[in-house]
């Protein structure tokens, strides 16, 4: 069992290594009162990292507003944050206000909203890092998730440590890191949580792999989580060698001279994600990326789009492809 001393050595040496913090940066924690992230904005106020690592460190607090427990842990939060407040520049509590709650898709309008939040706030403040609390558990959870919806490889690859997405730098300093070793890193043990009751409802997928699979795959074999995580390094590996080739033909799509006729499918689904990556948008399934690919490759049209999300869309215009923010329309077919 590696002493805390030692973990909280290798983590800065690999933080470090990644060049993940510096002194001159401004950094927000975005904190859910709950024992990862409490856990982190304790760990990274508490003189843990180097003077050259060390940024000013600001929190927010976002409050979904949907389960009924909402206002309990605000309120636990603002009192947290009233205890602690000299470790940070700036606190902010933010509230998501919803005119009608969505019947479905919830946690992923939620998700968007949060981001959206975010980086309002940061920005307030002068700056667009966010760090957030995922760590080793949560990275299984998401590759098996992402497993079990059908996603393609890349997406398999799960979260990095540092990641642009919509004009934010977000960073992950714990993903080495279990659930289970996150208390060696702070001196004092911290009691006193958010348990988010809705963690326990099982008629969500995450929930039910989280509370019922991923347990029993560990019945199976202990180290199923280290497997797992060794794996798919491997295939980040594969991809990386790749990634000339990729870059190539992602630029023959910017360019609009990419031939959609001549590669099977399967080739086209990794170059047009790597495409999506380098417009910094990550949530796309598979069956929308078919969809482009069917919509590039029909040759009686020449104009066309396929929704990508609620704000997100896939035009195309002639040979060229582009992003393009929302029409209320799913799929738009010209054949001018």
């Amino acid at each position: 069992m590696v002493q805390p001393k030692t973990m909280k050595m290798q983590l800065i040496k690999k933080l470090q290594a990644a060049e993940l913090f510096n002194s001159s940066e401004h950094v927000v924690v975005a904190l859910s009162g709950g024992f990862d992230s409490l856990h982190l904005a304790t760990w990274l106020t508490d003189g843990s990292l180097p003077l050259t690592m060390q940024p000013k460190v600001s929190v927010i607090y976002i409050n979904h507003q949907l389960r009924a427990d909402a206002a309990e842990e605000e309120a636990f939060v603002r009192e947290w944050l009233d205890q602690n407040k000299e470790r940070f520049v700036h606190t902010a509590i933010q509230r998501m206000d919803w005119a009608e709650i969505p019947q479905h898709g919830i946690e992923e309008q939620a998700r968007e909203r949060r981001y959206v939040l975010l980086k309002q706030q940061a920005l307030k403040w002068d700056t667009n890092i966010i760090v957030t609390a995922h760590h080793q558990d949560d990275q299984v959870e998401t590759m098996l998730f992402k497993l079990l919806r059908g996603s393609h490889l890349q997406q398999l690859m799960g979260m990095s440590m540092r990641q642009i997405r919509d004009g934010l730098d977000l960073r992950r300093p714990f993903l080495g890191l279990s659930k289970a070793e996150l208390p060696k890193l702070v001196e004092k043990p911290i009691l006193k949580v958010i348990e988010d009751s809705s963690n326990y409802d099982q008629t969500y997928a995450r929930n039910r792999l989280r509370q019922s699979i991923i347990p029993e795959l560990k019945q199976i074999n202990h180290k199923f989580a280290p497997h797992l995580l060794k794996t798919m390094d491997q295939l980040g590996t594969l991809l990386k060698l790749a990634d000339p080739i990729l870059d190539a033909q992602a630029h023959e799509i910017e360019m609009g001279t990419f031939d959609w006729q001549a590669i099977e499918a399967d080739v086209q689904i990794l170059v047009l994600q790597k495409w999506i990556n380098q417009q910094q948008e990550y949530e796309i399934k598979d069956q929308q990326l078919y969809q482009i690919i069917k919509l590039m490759q029909n040759p009686n049209v020449n104009r066309g789009s396929v929704q990508i999300s609620h704000d997100l869309q896939a035009v195309r215009d002639k040979r060229q492809l582009t992003l393009q923010k929302v029409i209320n329309q799913s799929v738009l077919i010209d054949n001018s």
